[in-house]
């Protein structure tokens, strides 16, 4: 039995006088409420109304412990009326780096103005983390591993695509078909965690095709693989969303639009529990609000139809 919940409900049937007018205040049934008086009495060893057929009179021992209780029971209603009205505290939460940037920080003076009493403790990091393990509240990336104690909400659907600068092109011809990508410098992507050199599996009409990227340059940053595409070291295939801007300015070209190419959900996922603290679900529900709407994000949707 919660004996903070009891002693609450022990208050009201004092003030009200009886158990059934007790029971409309706090919306239960009158049974309810007198098995709460029975079940606390027991706990406590006393006896806190005296009942008969027609009335019911709280004993002395009663109101000298509510009146001893009553300021502590009131600080505790205050204290959680004040959490329900402004969450606080602090929210760790891991965020790779370009989402950081361009989707997530735009959209923060607007939560602090709404929650001045939450802190977010931002680590912008390109991993996946153990969200459980590590302490965190939420993490915004891409898709997390299948696991029944995450919940994971989508944010947007992206894709890699293929691009190189106007200037590379110039030199080294613009590739028509996956299988002229052989002929070219291609920047490669190892993965962050086991350094293996990612490849890039793609789909042309009914033929797939899977590219072992070979050139001049290799990273584990994918932004840094854009900036080199950019320069004019190679072709690259990378998340949209690094390369929107420079398609659309003209600093790369984006090449074979209609390279069909797998796609990933960028998500906040978080632990499932019955209940999230309030200051962790404000910030889910800024991000789910705010975060889709980002003009990076609306930029790639317009170039991926």
């Amino acid at each position: 039995m919660d004996t903070l919940k009891a002693l609450q409900v022990a208050q009201t049937v004092l003030r009200s006088g009886t158990f059934s007018n007790a029971a409309r205040v706090l919306g239960v049934r009158a049974a309810t409420v007198s098995k709460s008086m029975a079940e606390l009495e027991r706990q406590l060893g006393m006896r806190l109304f005296d009942r008969s057929t027609r009335s019911l009179a709280a004993t002395e021992e009663c109101r000298d412990l509510l009146t001893r209780l009553a300021p502590a029971l009131q600080q505790i209603e205050d204290v959680l009326s004040d959490r329900e009205a402004a969450p606080h505290g602090l929210v760790k939460v891991s965020v790779s780096g370009p989402f950081a940037r361009m989707t997530l920080m735009p959209g923060l003076p607007a939560f602090h103005d709404r929650h001045p009493d939450i802190v977010l403790d931002l680590r912008v990091e390109n991993r996946r983390v153990e969200l459980i393990n590590e302490g965190y509240d939420c993490a915004i990336g891409v898709a997390p591993p299948p696991d029944s104690t995450l919940v994971a909400r989508r944010l947007a659907r992206l894709r890699p695509v293929l691009c190189a600068s106007p200037a590379y092109l110039q030199r080294f011809g613009t590739p028509t078909h996956p299988r002229e990508l052989a002929a070219h410098r291609c920047i490669g992507l190892r993965s962050e965690h086991s350094g293996v050199l990612r490849e890039w599996p793609m789909q042309w009409g009914d033929e797939r095709y899977c590219h072992r990227p070979a050139g001049g340059v290799q990273t584990s940053d994918p932004a840094a693989a854009a900036a080199a595409a950019e320069a004019g070291c190679g072709v690259v295939f990378v998340g949209v969303h690094h390369v929107v801007d420079a398609v659309v300015d003209g600093r790369l070209v984006w090449l074979m639009p209609a390279l069909q190419t797998d796609s990933f959900d960028l998500v906040i996922y978080y632990a499932r529990r019955e209940l999230l603290p309030p200051r962790t679900r404000a910030f889910v529900e800024h991000v789910l609000a705010t975060v889709p709407q980002a003009p990076l994000l609306q930029r790639c949707s317009v170039m991926l139809g």
